[in-house]
């Protein structure tokens, strides 16, 4: 897990905080809630997590019968595949994305998910050069085929190869579609995190809730600082979640897909935004660019940024000058 709320549940004793945590979306979503009625919490928590029950169920592409399944497998096909309004919705935040980071986010990179692998059996198995330059031509959000239909819309991926993955975006999807449960209820202070991304509703107490960075070469619960949040979305993604090291090189699931290569600018991305899925494309976004053009990159999309460059030093947007309580000197 990228992001920790150290501060929310450490400190968290508190008899009017409410917390639930449930296996799901290949991670751990907990869920807390600062007062209410014992009833209306619990009613919360059942709300959003069957929410992000729902939202995995229309975006999982690793079942060839999923409708993304089947999108992808119908890659270079003349027959485009009907889509409910969810997928759609989401495949469109997700191209337009594209757009929003010059490229850097891209959906289509998972035309490349059978090259590079990072699960135990495969771990240190670089691609091929050759196998990957053949298929980073398929990576072209661009090109991806979207028609409105009643009640949903028509996908079609144009080149044979081609695949729609949305692990980059899902979770942050999620984390809202919970929020917007618990706001529909009358919930006003909450978070809700799913990973590395979150969303901090409201008060802790009488103060904003607290979340930490992660120190992105320290142990799991290391933190380079603290932050206070209210009623915003942070997202964290580095290069220890998924990697392997071949002769001092180490390789990571962040890939930037103008090279197909592991992004070698950042350590770590940390993204504060308005929603969880702003946050979760541009985190990712800010990491391939790194430095100085990632911090841009965020502030022209009305995100702020802490930026840990590939040799370890720490960059922030101006917004977060003063905010941020330093744990590691």
């Amino acid at each position: 897990m990228s992001w920790l709320v150290v501060a929310l549940l450490a400190e968290s004793a508190q008899p009017q905080l409410a917390t639930q945590t449930r296996e799901m979306m290949t991670t751990h979503v907990t869920i807390s809630i600062a007062g209410g009625a014992p009833v209306k919490i619990q009613r919360g928590f059942d709300a959003a997590f069957a929410e992000f029950e729902r939202v995995d169920g229309v975006m999982n592409e690793w079942k060839p019968d999923s409708v993304l399944g089947r999108i992808n497998g119908a890659a270079g096909g003349p027959e485009a595949v009907f889509a409910p309004p969810d997928l759609c919705a989401i495949l469109q935040v997700a191209i337009a994305g594209t757009s929003r980071t010059d490229g850097l986010f891209d959906p289509t990179w998972a035309a490349l998910r059978d090259l590079w692998k990072f699960d135990a059996s495969h771990r240190g198995q670089v691609p091929p050069a050759e196998a990957l330059a053949a298929r980073c031509k398929l990576i072209d959000a661009r090109s991806v085929h979207i028609a409105r239909r009643k009640q949903g819309c028509s996908v079609r991926l144009p080149h044979e190869g081609m695949a729609l993955g949305l692990g980059g975006i899902a979770k942050g999807w999620g984390v809202d579609r919970a929020v917007e449960k618990l706001r529909a209820l009358g919930l006003t202070d909450f978070f809700v995190q799913a990973g590395g991304d979150l969303y901090a509703a409201g008060l802790h107490g009488d103060r904003p809730w607290r979340v930490g960075i992660r120190d992105p070469r320290g142990a799991p619960d290391d933190t380079l600082g603290l932050v206070e949040v209210r009623d915003a979305a942070f997202s964290t993604s580095g290069d220890y979640e998924r990697w392997f090291e071949v002769d001092g090189v180490r390789y990571h699931h962040i890939i930037d897909p103008r090279t197909c290569q592991p992004a070698r600018a950042s350590r770590q991305a940390t993204v504060l935004a308005r929603t969880a899925t702003d946050a979760e494309i541009l985190t990712k976004a800010a990491f391939i660019a790194g430095g100085e053009a990632g911090l841009a990159l965020a502030q022209r999309n009305g995100a702020a940024a802490v930026l840990v460059d590939a040799e370890g030093r720490v960059r922030l947007s101006p917004e977060l000058e003063g905010r941020i309580a330093w744990t590691r000197q």
